[in-house]
């Protein structure tokens, strides 16, 4: 059996106000912040765009899910000394463990695929010169921070913060001045067969990163939490993944409300900077490229690390923020993405909706191996899932399953 983690004593200093909040939402701002990414914005723009309403339900059954496995991943994380895959190679073989890693290497390779795509656009719609050298800039820039960093949690954990803060107060204050029909958002809720379900796959994928769930397990450990912090790591996922859908439906809310009835499909970025004007007007391009570049850096630097720090771990080389091993493969996954976004001469917002799309395979396996370790006595002890964690997390993976079984159909076409 592997150790449990028993100290119950507090890992996060009794501070008051705003500061305790932020130091107890940290591993779940950095959840949200690796699924926040341009992918969410895009995707959601374009949804609400093309089919308005309609799979508002997508989101919510996808925070839903997102939030079930956030909060048994973080469980695991809390309750014992070992990491997630350690965990896994030890109760069920390192090939497995092995094979998880590199799933959420290859996951996190098609997020940052369109991290890089969507800092590019962000600085190419503000400045010119495009995609390509803004995209090979910040590329140059995470590789400082990824290697120059002495104190990498704490440094992700700030920027993540903030980068969600800046997408908060770029998207909220929109709402209140458009004038959703709001008969037909309340039916969107419903589930429907919808238009395009390429988009409801992309909408999925985006807001359930199965990846980002299981890196919950790995930030609480590098908070230090233990098994008194479990209400802090429940806490923490929760508020992370509600942020996540609340900006998600808003955004998608306001492009049914302002781009649909104007015939905007989405094709740049400018198309989706239309749907801040009733608030912001000329200024709605400048505010919502900010926070596409908010979304995308902040994302830029957790996807990497997650994918970097999960392959080391199932490989059984290092599973620290600071490890030479996890900078070694983060720095490969920053290196491919840039090469893959600025190769590929497809069209940006369309790229970011395919790679968002194909990161659902491979993730019905992360889903499985998460609901074993979260019913594994040798690993939880008595702190089993409950029955509802249980229901909800098969639902998930059926969802999941499906997810992948329809995009691998729509590859081979």
């Amino acid at each position: 059996m592997s150790q449990l983690k028993t100290d119950t004593g507090q890992s996060i200093q009794k501070i008051g106000g705003w500061k305790a909040f932020l130091a107890l939402l940290g591993p779940g701002f950095i959840t949200a912040a690796t699924v926040l990414g341009p992918g969410s914005i895009t995707v959601s723009s374009k949804s609400g765009a093309l089919l308005e309403y309609s799979i508002l339900w997508a989101v919510l059954a996808a925070a839903i899910f997102m939030s079930t496995y956030t909060v048994i991943a973080g469980k695991i994380g809390c309750l014992n000394e070992e990491s997630l895959l350690t965990l896994v190679s030890r109760n069920y073989g390192r090939w497995l463990a092995f094979l998880i890693g590199l799933c959420v290497f290859l996951i996190t390779g098609g997020f940052q695929t369109g991290n890089n795509v969507g800092v590019g656009l962000a600085f190419d719609a503000m400045f010119g010169r495009g995609i390509t050298l803004w995209a090979c800039i910040f590329l140059a820039i995470t590789l400082v921070f990824l290697w120059t960093s002495s104190n990498f949690y704490q440094m992700l954990e700030k920027i993540m913060m903030l980068m969600v803060i800046l997408m908060i107060i770029a998207f909220v204050g929109n709402l209140f001045k458009i004038t959703p029909d709001l008969g037909a958002l309340a039916a969107g809720v419903v589930p429907t067969a919808p238009k395009m379900w390429g988009l409801v796959i992309a909408i999925s994928a985006t807001s359930f990163s199965i990846a980002g769930a299981a890196g919950q397990a790995y930030m609480v450990q590098g908070k230090g939490w233990r098994l008194g912090d479990l209400r802090k790591s429940n806490a923490s996922a929760l508020v992370g993944i509600a942020i996540l859908c609340l900006l998600s439906m808003i955004i998608m809310i306001t492009s049914a409300a302002v781009l649909a009835p104007k015939g905007i499909k989405v094709d740049s970025a400018v198309d989706m900077a239309v749907q801040l004007e009733p608030l912001l007007g000329p200024l709605a391009k400048w505010l919502f490229l900010l926070g596409l570049f908010a979304a995308s850096f902040s994302s830029f630097v957790a996807n990497a690390v997650l994918g970097g720090m999960m392959l080391s771990d199932g490989l059984g080389w290092g599973r620290t923020l600071n490890d030479r091993s996890v900078k070694v493969l983060s720095t490969i996954l920053l290196v491919v993405s840039t090469l893959i976004a600025v190769v590929l001469k497809a069209n940006p917002i369309q790229l970011i909706v395919v790679a968002q799309a194909t990161t659902v395979l491979g993730a019905p396996l992360i889903a499985v191996v998460l609901l074993l370790l979260g019913n594994n006595k040798n690993v939880i002890g008595s702190f089993k899932n409950h029955p509802v964690t249980n229901v909800l997390a098969v639902l998930a993976t059926v969802w999941l399953l499906y997810l992948s079984y329809s995009q691998l159909l729509e590859l081979l076409k």
